[in-house]
């Protein structure tokens, strides 16, 4: 990456497989894949790769920071991003993956509130959890 001050980075390409996952097995034969699901270590691990893709990307004070999308101080802006899963013969596995990483990336925050119109807050839950939508 160069480093000169007139550098920026415009946008970024993620290919996440999944996380940790119970075994998958496939007949050599007819290809039929059989059921599987992530670990409570997969969605770990795919929670702390979405949280250190928020620090290098979302992070306004960094160098790599995405010049125009909302830092991670922000709310999620859906006009900004696509999220894809692919469920690839594995049932939720990769779904079930993207879901955890994008907790890392956009994680609960307190500024998914909004004020009803008889005047009290209403936050998100969770603590303000925000919903990613993914394809």
């Amino acid at each position: 990456m160069a480093t000169d001050n007139q550098s920026k980075v415009l946008g970024v390409v993620v290919l996440a497989r999944h996380g940790d996952r119970q075994g998958f097995y496939q007949d050599p034969e007819t290809y039929t894949a059989s059921a599987t699901a992530i670990t409570p270590l997969g969605e770990t691990q795919e929670f702390q790769l979405g949280s250190l893709l928020r620090s290098i990307y979302l992070n306004a004070s960094a160098p790599t920071y995405i010049q125009g999308i909302a830092d991670s101080s922000s709310l999620f802006q859906q006009s900004q991003v696509i999220v894809r899963a692919d469920a690839g013969g594995e049932g939720g596995v990769i779904f079930d993956s993207a879901v955890a990483l994008v907790q890392g990336l956009w994680p609960p925050t307190p500024k998914a509130t909004t004020q009803l119109a008889n005047g009290t807050n209403a936050t998100s839950p969770l603590g303000g959890y925000q919903y990613i939508p993914s394809e």
